[in-house]
């Protein structure tokens, strides 16, 4: 059984178990993901064990773009699962099913010449909406540089976590902030500019060549989201166009269920806790 999809319509899942995906009724073995690039390195990994385990009689074609990408390629039939950072938006297509797949984290990151240990809510708040620009308003830093926002483009679902709930729903203020494409983008930026700010999934957060900060006295940690102390998580989502059927519903379930995806998932990121499900 494929737990609950975030959907506001959620069809009976044993009815969508009978029906045919767009690529098993081509006859296909391959299936399509776009999407997130903060999970891409997780589907990475659940995709090539998928693979192995089934005798690579399922093969997959895995691209990146953000998480609007993927729910917008998903719902236009362009892949056959979607990829995101974030949960189902008003202005989303309808007609789709979110399935929950793992919990990640968002931290902010600054430079390893600037090791500030902890910023408040307060302060994260007036750095990312351009409200202080220098380092020397900064407690904690020893800098007295302008300070270097560094973002991500407006289909990035962490741009969405971040901004729910380390922002408190505010909005990076951009300009001034820099914008990437990717998390390897921002990963990237921050490594070479001693200046830099910005924030990044727990995957590419964690690097050891950036630092991590601290909010409001706890840290961004796999222990913290685990026992949500810390604020800043949300889940990683593999969108149908539907509700999930066929090689696609298999591979959502394989996901959820079982013991070699979780190991997997345990590897960088957070297992699900046990939900509700409906009847396969």
């Amino acid at each position: 059984m494929l737990r609950r999809p975030r959907s506001a319509l959620v069809p009976v899942l044993a009815i969508a178990a009978l029906a045919v995906s767009a690529s098993a009724a081509l006859g296909s073995s391959v299936i399509t993901l776009s999407g997130a690039t903060a999970s891409y390195p997780l589907l990475e990994l659940l995709t090539a064990k998928y693979a192995k385990l089934n005798h690579s009689k399922v093969r997959f074609s895995l691209a990146q773009g953000g998480a609007s990408v993927g729910i917008s390629d998903v719902a236009a039939g362009k892949v056959d699962i979607g990829d995101s950072s974030r949960g189902p938006l008003p202005t989303d297509p309808g007609g789709l099913d979110f399935y929950e797949i793992a919990k990640y984290f968002v931290c902010v990151v600054t430079n390893k010449a600037n090791p500030i240990s902890n910023l408040s809510a307060s302060q994260v708040e007036q750095i990312f909406e351009g409200k202080v620009r220098n380092w020397s308003q900064v407690t904690g830093s020893s800098l007295t540089t302008p300070i270097d926002v560094e973002s991500r483009t407006s289909v990035a679902g962490v741009l969405t976590t971040f901004q729910n709930t380390l922002l408190a729903g505010g909005k990076v203020a951009s300009p001034p902030a820099a914008t990437y494409a990717s998390e390897g983008q921002e990963q990237t930026a921050v490594e070479k500019d001693p200046n830099a700010i910005g924030f990044l999934s727990d995957y590419f957060a964690l690097n050891k060549q950036i630092n991590a900060v601290a909010y409001n006295g706890i840290a961004c940690s796999v222990a913290n989201t685990v026992n949500e102390t810390y604020p800043g998580w949300s889940y990683f989502y593999e969108v149908t166009r539907g509700p999930a059927a066929g090689p696609e519903y298999k591979f959502i379930h394989w996901i959820q269920t079982s013991a070699a995806a979780k190991g997997i998932i345990e590897s960088n990121w957070v297992p699900l806790t046990i939900t509700k499900t409906v009847s396969g």
